[in-house]
């Protein structure tokens, strides 16, 4: 390998595989190390390949989370090698560690949770690893699990040439192992669900130092030693049927969270999280940290009896939302997050509320959405705002971070009343804001508009003064859906929508004309269809009558030649 790839200094050759070569390198424009994945020269020779490569690997790019390797650029090299450039990250990785002693149950616990973390947040923007493995869980010198590869196994596995499969083993065998049953037999279609699979293979491995292979005893059996639950766990990703496994990479981490019990947390911040709060360790018991910031931080609790989760969020500064809690305290609606306790006053509080096990829709903002899904999703949001809005609440602060989705998908909105966080900070810009209004129903029809939009597009909306300035995209949106959006991002109150139920009328009235339109089109085919049955049905009724009429010719052609060979045979004179 050459001393550079593009802008890229090489340092040294960390790896090899049967897919890729890894390169430690140098960033000279940031001077910073990188790590140089370059894929392997039979890639480059498949044109459909690096069409591939080109479009998904952009997709790979925007997976930004802690606990995913970041990608920070693609490219082709000169003689046609496609590689990836990614965060180096000095530590160690979990093959090593199923190799070594010295990590306890409750380290490989948390990092379990932390993997568990990267899936999901991938599995909601339609990423499926494929290639969970030991060797790509990396652990930095924190103690931070990162997953790498996310996606790039996509890439290959349907491009391997057979007899490369056949004979390498580093591609085949040293991943074999960590497959589900859909990839090894290729019958049946993949999903996030072949990631949990491997999930749990890796889990296996990690707790007993041992592969699942044939007929294998459970972990339990082979470490007596494992919490109560992480047995079942493991066995419920290792189900041969894809219904039979966990739902998502959420219910698996809350598995897991529920059997370190908050070991992982560090002895003061488990002490600050039921600071304040009387009898909070006798009830319930802190399973994470959900967010920490210099605002306040984001607890995970599970009742001791009824082991229901609920979220507490504790507010170091005057962060607003207590007047909004408390109002909404005794106020109930399917679309917003219930609170159930609030407690201190402006500048030192906590807010108890449900938990809501689905994530963001900052999580789900990876690609652009369908229209329908779209549509769908800012409904919720909008019916939400709409009971708010009528009972005198105003949210002042929506964006992607505080709609929530339950585990059955439903949309619910959070955090009511919270102070902007970017007005504390003046390098910084809300976009799902004017900045120019005052929080008020009207700011929040805006916001509306600013989500839904870039839902569609997968970008921030632009103004030019009081214009709107619209994406190349937005063109291919269907027109009703365009003057929904430039009404909601109207810079003129007058136009833009009055309340958020007039905006969920609009909804209504856009998704009944698209199923009023789909319902004309299936029975336009329907009766295209008919059409050509009837047509079919004639032509074969016509091939009938002809055929019968060549039958009944036949037999009658056929009695003349055998009355003449009877008349032959029984009168020769005759002839």
């Amino acid at each position: 390998m050459e001393n550079k790839i593009d802008q890229y200094q090489v340092v040294s050759k960390i790896d090899s595989g049967g897919m890729a070569t890894v390169y430690k390198g140098i960033q000279p424009s940031l001077n910073r190390t990188v790590a140089i994945k370059v894929l392997h020269q039979q890639f480059s020779e498949d044109p459909q390949f690096v069409k591939r490569f080109t479009r998904e690997s952009l997709i790979i790019a925007r997976l930004t989370h802690p606990n995913i390797i970041h990608v920070i650029d693609r490219g082709i090299m000169e003689n046609g090698m496609p590689y990836f450039v990614m965060d180096f990250v000095e530590g160690t990785d979990v093959a090593k560690i199923i190799k070594q002693a010295g990590h306890t149950v409750n380290q490989k616990l948390e990092i379990m949770v932390q993997v568990c973390k990267a899936l999901s947040y991938a599995h909601k923007n339609g990423v499926i690893h494929r290639d969970i493995k030991p060797a790509n869980i990396l652990i930095d010198l924190e103690g931070n699990a990162l997953v790498a590869d996310f996606g790039i196994a996509h890439l290959f596995h349907e491009n391997v040439p057979d007899n490369l499969q056949m004979t390498s083993e580093n591609l085949i065998m040293g991943t074999l192992a960590y497959m589900s049953p859909e990839q090894k037999t290729g019958d049946r279609q993949i999903t996030h669900s072949s990631d949990l699979y491997s999930l749990g293979v890796v889990m296996f491995e990690l707790f007993t130092g041992l592969k699942p292979l044939g007929q294998f005893k459970k972990p339990f059996d082979l470490n007596p030693n494992l919490p109560q639950g992480l047995d079942s766990i493991i066995l419920h990703c290792l189900q041969p049927e894809i219904s039979d496994r966990p739902a998502s990479a959420d219910s698996i981490r809350e598995t897991l969270l529920g059997i370190l019990q908050g070991a992982h947390i560090q002895a003061s911040k488990r002490k600050k999280a039921t600071q304040g709060v009387q009898k909070m360790e006798d009830i319930f018991t802190l399973l994470d940290i959900i967010k920490e910031t210099k605002y306040g931080t984001v607890y995970l609790f599970r009742h001791k009896e009824n082991l229901k989760l609920m979220v507490v969020k504790r507010y170091n500064l005057p962060m607003g939302g207590l007047k909004s809690a408390n109002l909404l305290k005794d106020l109930k609606h399917p679309n917003i997050v219930e609170i159930l306790g609030v407690s201190g006053h402006q500048s030192n509080y906590i807010i108890v509320m449900e938990y809501v096990g689905g994530g963001s829709l900052a999580d789900r903002m990876l690609v652009p959405h369908a229209c329908q899904d779209a549509l769908k999703i800012i409904e919720g949001v909008c019916q939400g705002l709409a009971f708010a809005h009528n009972n005198q609440i105003v949210h002042g602060n929506l964006r992607p971070t505080n709609i929530l989705f339950t585990d059955s998908g439903k949309v619910k909105i959070t955090d009511f009343g919270l102070n902007e966080h970017y007005a504390l900070d003046p390098d910084k810009a809300n976009w799902f804001n004017t900045c120019s209004q005052p929080s008020s129903m009207q700011a929040d029809i805006f916001a509306v508009g600013a989500i839904l939009y870039k839902l569609l597009v997968g970008h921030i909306p632009v103004l030019k003064g009081k214009s709107f300035v619209p994406h190349p995209a937005f063109s291919g949106i269907p027109s009703d859906v365009q003057q929904l959006v430039i009404r909601l991002l109207s810079q003129d109150q007058a136009t833009r929508f009055q309340s958020a139920d007039q905006v969920v009328a609009e909804i209504h009235k856009i998704q009944t004309a698209f199923e009023t339109e789909l319902d004309e089109t299936v029975m336009f085919d329907s009766s295209s269809m008919l059409t050509n049955m009837e047509t079919s049905a004639n032509d074969i009724e016509t091939k009938i009558s002809r055929n019968k009429n060549w039958r009944i010719l036949f037999l009658l052609t056929l009695l003349v030649v055998t009355a003449l060979i009877y008349f032959f045979v029984a009168c020769p004179e005759a002839f």
